[in-house]
């Protein structure tokens, strides 16, 4: 039997979270979260308060419906914006307060239905207003919301793009990054240093091939929803560990390969405990040479969560790839 059976069946034999939730108060309906309070159907988000059907939200508060925003409060649904405040129905903005359907704008006060402003104020359809709550209370009793958005997409045409979004980076490429330094190919993130291919992430070191990964996070590859994790490979919700390898739910633990659903645990191998650090060292290494022989080392087992649960449905039309991989398990 390949080691990478053995482990897919003894992942079987656990019981699965229905919910990951890391020091989150007063929000139990959010999943793969973590110091949340007061929230509601949020999910990959992390330090927001009183905020409900979002999606990779962070360090915001009284927003809803907003996804890949931060340092957000009184928002209503914004996409990829930062330190907006009582915005609604915008996208790519910076530090914008008091406006409404606002696409690539910073720094912009009171404007409506505008597109590539930067330190702006008073605007309607790009346009300087004397009165601007009387000419935006005009446009919502002429237009419909629909309207107004296809005058935006209009705007957009007409209105020079940036070709990244980037701030405060040294030598990164990607796009969505941010206070990072020597990162490439990185998308969604933010305090990168030295790593490559990563999404949605932050505060990361030495890492390659991560995704939703945060927090003093370090010399680790191709994990993904972690915390706070060094010397980790292959690894799937996995936090507050160093050292593991092949594991899934093993929290607060490390030297540990093969393991499933576990806290506290170390020198564990598939689960079991090992009787030195040498003797684990010695078998581990053996279990490498023997997947690496066999071309089983940097395959990961497939995802517990059907394909319509988990988020390559927004992705593919199809079930066709999870069929794919679990068939090779039968």
């Amino acid at each position: 039997m390949s080691y990478l059976k053995q482990m897919y069946d003894l992942r079987g034999k656990h019981p699965r979270l229905g919910a990951m939730i890391i020091r989150c108060e007063n929000s139990p309906y959010v999943s793969y979260s973590g110091n949340m309070k007061n929230c509601y159907l949020c999910y990959g988000s992390e330090f927001s308060e009183d905020c409900y059907y979002s999606f990779f939200l962070y360090n915001s508060k009284d927003s809803v419906g907003c996804d890949y925003c931060r340092d957000c409060t009184l928002c209503y649904d914004c996409v990829d914006c930062r330190g907006c405040y009582n915005t609604n129905y915008s996208q790519d903005c910076v530090n914008c307060t008091d406006c409404e359907y606002l696409f690539d704008c910073v720094g912009c006060n009171n404007c409506f239905a505008s597109v590539g402003l930067r330190r702006q104020k008073d605007t309607v359809f790009n346009k300087k207003v004397q009165d601007f709550a009387t000419e935006v209370q005009r446009v919502r009793n002429s237009m419909t919301p629909e309207e107004i958005r296809a005058k935006v997409e209009e705007l957009k045409f007409e209105t020079p793009r940036l070709y990244v979004h980037q701030l405060h980076n040294q030598n990164c490429t990607g796009d969505y990054v941010y206070d990072s330094k020597n990162s490439f190919h990185c998308f969604d993130t933010n305090k990168l240093e030295d790593c490559m291919y990563c999404n949605n992430s932050e505060d990361l070191k030495d890492c390659m091939d991560m995704s939703n990964s945060y927090y003093k996070t370090e010399l680790c590859y191709d994990v993904m929803s972690e915390m706070e994790l060094y010397n980790c490979d292959y690894c799937v919700t996995c936090f507050y560990s160093n050292d593991l390898f092949y594991c899934e739910n093993v929290h607060n633990s490390h030297h540990c390969f093969g393991c499933f659903s576990m806290n506290h645990a170390e020198y564990c191998i598939f689960n079991e405990k090992v009787d030195s650090p040498e003797e684990w060292e010695r078998r581990v290494a053996e279990i490498k040479a023997k997947m690496i022989a066999d071309g089983e080392w940097g395959e990961h087992l497939p995802s517990t969560y059907s394909f319509e649960d988990s988020n390559a449905s927004m992705h593919w039309d199809t079930p066709y790839f999870e069929e794919k991989e679990l068939a090779r398990y039968k």
